[in-house]
């Protein structure tokens, strides 16, 4: 099964970049390109000496958003290509930690999400709003992280290394073939009726991990791969589906900068939605499994201050049978109540960015 996916994955990368080259060899020469890089951060720090009583504790954190993109449409060619990392760390307190006094207080992760998408599409109507597409995109986190979160193994310390994720354990990557309408450069609606997924835990030491939830084993680990023992699990989990994704961008509120028209806001969102055609066999091993269509919709909302200075909110919701999450409870220790769920995650982030378009 691990070669299957591997020549499967390398099949994929190849036909799209064959594809895109191919097509790009008999273009005219480029005559647009639209790009542009966004950098955001936020930051906050706090230090107390001898705090009084209930005064609170040393905090100390930091994070932002890079996201860049580069867009060409020339003729009856259209290539479109992001690229974001969302990465936020934080740590409370000082000197030792009170899980474990022989350890000081370690950074701990509050966001890590590394993304990137590319589609490559070729006119098939005359007026240039159909084209026949393909598309890959991936997903995956950046730094390690170890049991609470923290970035650095506080409960076994001088042990062998053993995150709970890493860069590719877990990753995500999409690869499909459709078609895109695209009626003017704000909206696309993408269709492919075959696409292929792939839930991809690269690191056995992390694929093994088995996901309990509040009823028991789950039957995958704790980031959707295949497990069925700790010696008998699938580092990939491969699907093949349909995909379509909706795209939607505009500003509003124009206003006039110098010699140059500007906007006070710019809103940005995404909704893709995939059926796996292979559930019925998941469903055949585990009577419990349930026929689902995964979801992931992102939103940016950003609001000019000054020449490119702005203020951003972006929410991603997500939701995966396959991939269990941990369950909110503000009752708990640490603001969740140690089940993996299949449920609903949502994730919100707000900072300052700074964006420029070249």
């Amino acid at each position: 099964m691990k070669k299957i996916s591997l020549l499967v994955l390398m099949l994929a990368l190849f036909s799209f970049q064959v594809f895109a080259q191919d097509e790009a060899e008999t273009a005219e020469p480029v005559k647009e390109w639209k790009t542009g890089l966004g950098i955001g951060l936020d930051f906050a720090q706090l230090l107390q000496i001898n705090p009084k009583v209930g005064a609170g504790e040393n905090r100390i954190a930091f994070g932002g958003a890079l996201n860049v993109f580069a867009n060409m449409k020339n003729g009856k060619h259209s290539w479109d290509n992001s690229a974001s990392w969302k990465i936020g760390v934080q740590k409370l307190g000082g000197g030792l930690s009170i899980l474990n006094p022989d350890v000081k207080v370690p950074y701990q992760k509050s966001i890590d999400e590394l993304r990137f998408d590319t589609k490559y599409g070729y006119a098939i109507s005359n007026d240039n709003k159909w084209y026949a597409a393909t598309e890959l995109s991936f997903l995956s986190q950046v730094l390690k992280a170890y049991s609470g979160n923290f970035m650095k193994d506080i409960l076994n310390p001088g042990v062998e290394d053993d995150p709970i994720s890493k860069f590719l354990s877990p990753a995500q990557l999409t690869y499909s073939v459709g078609i895109d309408y695209k009626p003017n450069d704000n909206l696309s609606l993408y269709y492919s009726p075959i696409a292929l997924k792939m839930i991809i835990v690269a690191a056995d030491a992390i694929a093994d991990d088995e996901a309990i939830g509040a009823d028991g084993p789950t039957g995958t680990s704790v980031h959707g791969n295949p497990w069925r023992s700790l010696t008998d699990f699938d580092n990939v989990d491969l699907q093949m589906g349909s995909l379509f994704k909706a795209q939607y961008q505009n500003k509003f509120f124009s206003f006039q900068e110098g010699d140059k028209e500007s906007h006070r806001m710019l809103f940005k969102t995404y909704l893709a939605l995939y059926y796996d055609y292979l559930q019925g066999q998941k469903r055949d091993v585990n009577p419990d499994y349930k026929f689902h269509t995964d979801v992931d919709w992102g939103t940016e909302t950003s609001f000019n201050i000054f020449k490119g200075l702005q203020i951003v909110l972006t929410t991603n919701l997500f939701y995966d049978w396959d991939v269990a999450v941990q369950e909110t409870d503000y009752s708990k220790v640490g603001g969740v109540s140690g089940n993996l769920v299949r449920k609903v995650s949502f994730t919100e982030q707000l900072l300052i960015k700074y964006a420029i378009n070249f």
